[in-house]
């Protein structure tokens, strides 16, 4: 019986009982007893191939109701060993339009399933946590703002858990596209084939699910799978006038900005502004790949004054200024008052490019000896900016150091780039800009910055300084950065440094 069928049924029942239904009393009655019906049919196929089942109904949001059920299959099924999380709301309606209570009720289902999930299974060794997740948290729709929200939660949420649980557990949040089934209605089917997006069939998509599971790549955690949708379905047109990504910095959020302190303010490290620039253009273009950064000037530093006692609220400002084969993207770091502090151009393509720099010159390095890395005039930086960890030697060609990322610094965040490295590899350029001209200095500009591969990395990193100019109060360097088998991770190239007036 379809969906049409049983409101029609029901519809009559109602007529004779003398009541009058509405189409969405109706339409919630008739979505019961086919959810019922679909679950009572999955049990018994579980049955039928040898598994154990059980369906409980709880609110995955209320933790306690939630922690009490699985006390109970515990005391006979033993330690919970794996956790799906597929539940999921939909109320869609424009922002203008979307009461708080309806935001709360799709936001917190996800997310506060999810929260409660984590909590009632924290005492188990768990192999698998699968995140439903949805293509709405990458590309957006319309009338789906707080879906598409929880959605993208989840998946930073899972890439947390990944570094958090290690390999002893595999993690997975699956951007699903549209199903066949489940939440999309008759209607939605049509507003998803008039945008030339593919519905998943029931047994592909679990054959998906499957294949994942069973795949090697062990790093692939955030994903998203369904059919091939034409790119302009969900791709920004080309001809949008541009975008602006906010992002607030205080205290709360980045503890870590204290030990980037001048004369005890903190400043926003131009590391930050590669991650944000390079975030911004990945969301401004999805469709395409970030081959690298171009032209990142330096025109004031970003001093944050009320770091402890407020947020500061900065913005990433994007638009298209050519395309054909990739595009370039114009990058703008503003505060909220509109002042300008960093400029770049995002160079995009459908592809990744190889790294450019080679091996270099013999670089003839002599021993740094036991000098102070962070002395505290050349070098300021404190304990969690402390990036380089010994210096293999230095030369006027160059210099050589073991450095760490992100991860081992600990710094909590879905990190695109690895500010830590990159910040690493600008305090490279500082050290020897003193090594060549004897003075302390800041950098002003990057010919260039591209990243190879997946970060950020774990483990230790060499940074290879090569000098390109060392003259009046200016030199001019490349960075290499490799991880511990020696493949290139990142290049910066072409990073200007200036002296400081002496005091």
């Amino acid at each position: 019986m379809t969906d049409a069928d049983l409101k029609r049924v029901l519809l009559a029942q109602a007529r004779a009982r003398g009541e009058k239904p509405n189409p969405a009393a109706l339409g919630k009655a008739a979505a019961g007893i086919l959810a019922t019906r679909e679950i009572r049919t999955t049990l018994a196929a579980m049955t039928a191939r040898g598994s154990e089942a059980r369906y409980v109904a709880v609110d995955v949001t209320d933790s306690v109701a939630l922690t009490t059920t699985l006390d109970g299959i515990r005391s006979e099924w033993g330690p919970v060993a794996a956790v799906v999380h597929g539940a999921g709301v939909l109320q869609d309606k424009l922002i203008v339009e979307k009461t708080p209570e309806q935001f709360n009720r799709v936001f917190d289902t996800k997310v506060g399933g999810l929260r409660a999930l984590l909590d009632a299974t924290a005492g188990d060794e768990l192999k698998v946590l699968c995140l439903f997740s949805s293509v709405a948290a990458r590309c957006g729709n319309p009338g789906q703002c707080d879906y598409a929200m929880a959605n993208e939660v989840l998946n930073k949420v899972a890439l947390s858990e990944a570094r958090r649980r290690g390999p002893s557990c595999r993690v997975k949040a699956m951007g699903w596209g549209p199903w066949e089934g489940g939440m999309v209605t008759p209607q939605l089917k049509a507003h998803f084939a008039s945008m030339g997006v593919p519905l998943i069939p029931l047994d592909v998509g679990a054959r998906m699910l499957v294949d994942e599971f069973n795949s090697t790549q062990l790093t692939d955690i955030e994903m998203v799978l369904g059919g091939e949708p034409r790119p302009e379905a969900l791709a920004p047109s080309s001809e949008a006038p541009g975008m602006v990504v906010e992002v607030v910095v205080d205290q709360q959020s980045h503890p870590y900005l204290q030990d980037h302190s001048v004369k005890g303010t903190p400043v926003v490290p131009v590391a930050f502004a590669i991650e944000w620039f390079s975030r911004a253009a990945r969301a401004f273009k999805p469709e395409l790949t970030l081959v690298g950064l171009e032209q990142i000037k330096v025109l004031r530093g970003i001093s944050l004054r009320d770091f402890a006692s407020g947020p500061k609220q900065i913005e990433v400002h994007c638009s298209q200024v050519s395309n054909g084969n990739g595009a370039v993207v114009a990058l703008e770091l503003k505060d909220a008052s509109g002042a300008l502090y960093y400029q770049a151009t995002a160079q995009m393509s459908e592809t990744r490019v190889p790294p450019a720099l080679g091996a270099g010159i013999d670089l003839g390095l002599e021993a740094w000896g036991d000098r102070a890395v962070y002395d505290g005039k050349v070098l300021f930086h404190g304990p969690d900016f402390q990036m380089i960890h010994s210096i293999d030697g230095v030369s006027d060609h160059g210099m050589s150091a073991q450095m760490g990322g992100v991860v081992d610094a600990g710094w909590q965040d879905a990190w695109f780039t690895d500010p830590v490295a990159m910040d690493g590899g600008l305090q490279l350029a500082v050290l020897w800009c003193n090594h060549m001209l004897g003075g302390a200095s800041l950098p002003t500009g990057i010919e260039a910055v591209r990243t190879f591969g997946d970060l950020p990395i774990t483990g230790p990193l060499r940074g290879t300084l090569t000098g390109r100019r060392a003259r009046d109060s200016r030199t001019v360097v490349d960075v290499v950065l490799h991880d511990a088998s020696g493949t290139v991770v990142a290049e910066l190239q072409g990073i200007e440094n200036h002296l400081l007036p002496k005091a």
